[in-house]
């Protein structure tokens, strides 16, 4: 792909789709920046920066039509800002075929558990002590590792018997504090070249920004149509997509 067209079409449907399942933006655009050979710490950087935008379109929405759980927020917030630094520490600490197995990994667990989750519909059940602080801070372990917050914080949420408009939008007010985290961490990371490749930021320029100007429209509507849309389908289709990028990066190493 090398039309900021092309970028902006995969930012409306991912961010459609994290509209109205509470996830997929971060799993489909670190998947097709991977799919297109950019280094996995750039891959994490840009699609935190992407959701700065369009993840601040949904906070204020969710903010607005009073989605918003504080107690909720204030534990995810805190919790996940700490496990997204430890995230994007190990993503720019680590060398040559040993990162690529561990995004490759993380692939195929997220896309299987999503498809999982589309064909079954059950959620993640979590211990009621502390459940907040700990889905918070396994969501930025992986947001740090790959950009997808949605899949672990929302469906965690869900499967702890939290309602879902407030499931939703405390997880969508949250992973904007920390995709901000992330994106920071990764970019004293890389200022102080732990990221051991080399990259430019210049590289991915068009990128961030057709996928946060396309997906900026879809922030706005996802609400809406996300009551028409059908969910296991998509959900299943996400998690098809992560597969199947996670497949060939293996065939190809």
């Amino acid at each position: 792909m090398d039309s900021i067209w092309d970028y902006m079409l995969i930012g409306f449907i991912a961010q459609l789709i994290d509209g109205s399942l509470g996830m997929g933006f971060g799993v489909i655009s670190s998947a097709v920046l991977l799919a297109q050979g950019v280094p996995p710490p750039l891959v994490s950087a840009s699609v935190n920066a992407a959701k700065l935008p369009t993840g601040g379109t949904a906070a204020l929405s969710n903010l607005y039509h009073r989605n918003i759980d504080w107690r909720i927020v204030g534990a995810l917030a805190v919790f996940g800002s700490i496990g997204g630094i430890l995230g994007a520490t190990l993503l720019s600490g680590l060398k040559g075929h040993a990162l690529q197995y561990l995004v490759n990994a993380y692939l195929l667990l997220m896309g299987s558990y999503i498809i999982y989750r589309g064909f079954y519909g059950i959620a993640l059940q979590v211990a009621k002590t502390r459940r907040f602080q700990a889905i918070g801070f396994a969501g930025g372990v992986i947001e740090g590792i790959g950009g997808s917050w949605g899949p672990i914080v929302n469906t965690g949420l869900l499967g702890s018997g939290v309602e879902s408009r407030y499931a939703i939008g405390s997880t969508n007010f949250s992973e904007f504090i920390v995709s901000f985290v992330v994106f920071t961490a990764l970019g004293v990371a890389y200022y102080f070249g732990l990221w051991g490749e080399e990259t430019d930021w210049s590289q991915v320029r068009m990128t961030v920004f057709g996928l946060a100007l396309g997906g900026l429209p879809a922030a706005f509507f996802g609400g809406y149509l996300a009551k028409m849309a059908p969910r296991r389908p998509l959900t299943i289709a996400v998690g098809l997509f992560a597969l199947g990028v996670a497949i060939y990066r293996l065939v190809n190493m």
